[in-house]
């Protein structure tokens, strides 16, 4: 059929609705006096619609017939105030409600995102920023309404409609009969549409999710777009996911108002059944042109709740699978858990260890096969290779992004498993080859926001890794504004800018990542000058393309299909005449010459 589909969210585990329930309900704790304020005034509101039918059936029945045109005004006053109260109510409800949800949705945003926060790469690497950020801010908007109003009508809703039924069996049980007769049959036929439409909204979550993730994704690469002229490409993806949404939309739609076409359509039976029967009576003199008219208004009122509830539930069913989106998150543990050691038993003082260490990322093809090295204090260890033999994976694990599935990665002898991830990377400043500057100024930008650092700190940082320059010229100078991404700074300048960055808080390992590879020569040389000077006495380990830039190291790493291939200083592993030696001389065959220990090509 043309509405097929399959469902495509992944990484969302389906859950019952009463085990989502068992998790939304705890939300509401922390604001329960918004919420019993609006149940208190919600009783009003429901007493205010039960109250008018029997006004004006006082009205008919009593003031007209007696021609108490004063009890009639007095009635209509009554009727006008009770109306008038009512509405008065249920502004001050809706204002309590929305209180509720903003609260709420608030904490449920906050607690999401610090979850995100913990999560480790596996996780951002499987979910892409724009279906993380449909999560985040989209499904908890949903949800908004359904903390705040929704669930709050719908009890009002129920209390209504059995408000209704018991006036209705009060006032003429015969002719109530009838309509409850047809009760029944629309609460069966609502709960057979509210399931059959559940896969479809989370269907519809998930395409959502999908359109969002790729606007994401090229509104971040508009720039290649254009370069490449990509445009017609690009809108026929964009044409293709929104085809996606449509296939799932429309027939839910269509379904939807199908139902409620056929659901006003009973009304109009149960009164058509009323008038019948009533009129009946009322040519018998059993039922009065009031009773009549109480009932006629009292079905189009019990018709109206049944309605909404079935409206709230098919949203409630909706907000539902956001439910479980959100809570798909929530539940996903990180792949990386502090140890039980105290912070203060975390010291460095004499090497780092990979002992043994295997890892995959998929678990069916290894990426590191029996890793061992060492890395004394204050030494500098290189590693170089083909690209995807393994250095960052190496760098990804030393950094705890990932841990090993064989194997440990000690210091001074203790698995870092054993230490809590912040204290371990606070000894860890990174260089990456692509910088990440956030919207902001220099200064928080050089200290990460972290306000303890001291400007005279973020000086000292900015002159040893030859950043000083840079930012004086910047327009406000370390209070200059930057903008997302550091775009109004060249790669170069934001590379010096991330040296700054990882020693201003001192760490005693710096990690550097292809750190020079984006530079022209002249600010490598700068950048070489400076990071002699600042890993004098300091470890670190370097992965680098650009051999010439790790020829002082105290020991490199060859590392090969996620082996050690080859280990030692630069002479010897060029006399050994292996790989890095063949990596050397391609690299340096244009230069016509040999380089030599110090950075000299001869």
């Amino acid at each position: 059929m043309w509405w097929h589909f399959d469902e495509t969210e992944e990484a969302v585990r389906r859950q019952s609705v009463w085990e989502l329930t068992r998790k939304v309900i705890p939300l509401f704790l922390p604001h329960a006096r918004y919420l019993f304020a609006a149940f208190g005034l919600l009783i009003l509101i429901t007493a205010s619609q039960l109250a008018g039918p029997l006004v004006l059936q006082h009205i008919i029945d009593v003031n007209i017939p007696a021609s108490d045109i004063a009890g009639v005004l007095i009635a209509a006053a009554v009727y006008l105030g009770i109306a008038g109260g009512g509405a008065g109510v249920g502004y001050i409800q809706a204002i309590t409600l929305f209180k509720l949800g903003i609260n709420v949705v608030t904490d449920l945003k906050e607690r999401l995102f610090r979850h995100v926060l913990r999560l480790g790469l596996d996780f951002h690497e499987h979910l892409p920023p724009g279906k993380l950020i449909s999560r985040v801010e989209s499904d908890t908007e949903t949800l908004k309404e359904l903390f705040g109003d929704v669930a709050v009508n719908l009890l009002r809703n129920l209390m209504l409609f059995l408000g209704i039924i018991v006036v209705l069996c009060v006032k003429n049980f015969e002719i109530a009969v009838y309509v409850l007769l047809l009760v029944p049959l629309l609460f069966a036929a609502t709960f057979f549409f509210l399931t059959y439409m559940k896969k479809w909204w989370r269907e519809w979550r998930a395409q959502w999710a999908i359109v969002t993730g790729y606007v994401t994704e090229y509104v971040q690469g508009v720039d290649i777009i254009q370069q490449f002229n990509y445009q017609d490409t690009a809108r026929e993806r964009m044409r293709e996911v929104n085809v996606g949404k449509y296939r799932v939309e429309v027939p839910a739609m269509f379904f939807e108002y199908s139902f409620w076409g056929a659901f006003l359509f009973v009304e109009i039976i149960a009164t058509i059944i009323v008038i019948i029967i009533g009129v009946r009576g009322v040519f018998a003199g059993t039922v009065t042109v009031g009773v009549l008219v109480l009932f006629i208004e009292y079905i189009r009122q019990m018709f109206r709740p049944i309605m909404q509830l079935s409206e709230q539930l098919n949203f409630i069913q909706r907000s539902l699978v956001s439910v479980e989106r959100v809570f798909g998150i929530l539940e996903t543990k990180p792949s990386i858990d502090d140890g039980a050691a105290a912070p203060q038993e975390l010291t460095f003082d004499r090497e780092i260890a990979f002992e043994h260490v295997w890892f995959a990322y998929d678990r069916e093809e290894w990426i590191l096969r029996d890793v061992s090295f060492r890395i004394e204090k204050g030494k500098k260890l290189a590693l170089v290779g083909l690209s995807g033999g393994g250095k960052s994976t190496i760098v990804n694990m030393l950094l705890r992004f990932y841990d090993p599935q064989r194997g440990r990665i000690t210091v001074d002898g203790r698995d870092i498993r054993d230490f809590p991830v912040q204290a371990w990377r606070k000894l860890i400043g990174l260089v990456l080859q692509d910088v990440f500057l956030f919207p902001g100024s220099v200064a928080d930008n050089l200290r990460v926001f972290d306000q303890s650092i001291p400007m005279e700190r973020v000086r000292e940082v900015s002159k040893v890794a030859r950043a000083d320059t840079i930012v004086e010229h910047l327009p406000g100078a370390y209070d200059g504004e930057l903008t997302e991404r550091g775009a109004n700074l060249s790669v170069g300048e934001r590379q010096l800018l991330s040296f700054a960055r990882a020693l201003a808080k001192n760490p005693p390992l710096l990690v550097l990542d292809e750190a020079t590879s984006s530079v022209d020569p002249h600010t490598e040389r700068m950048v070489q000058e400076a990071l002699d000077r600042l890993l004098a006495g300091r470890t670190a380990v370097i992965v680098a393309h650009r051999l010439s830039t790790i020829l002082n190291a105290d020991l490199i790493l060859l590392i090969h299909n996620g082996e050690v291939a080859e280990s030692g200083r630069h002479d010897k592993l060029l006399a050994a005449n292996g790989l890095y030696a063949k990596l050397f001389r391609l690299q340096f065959a244009n230069l016509g010459g040999v380089a030599k220990p110090g950075g000299d090509v001869r």
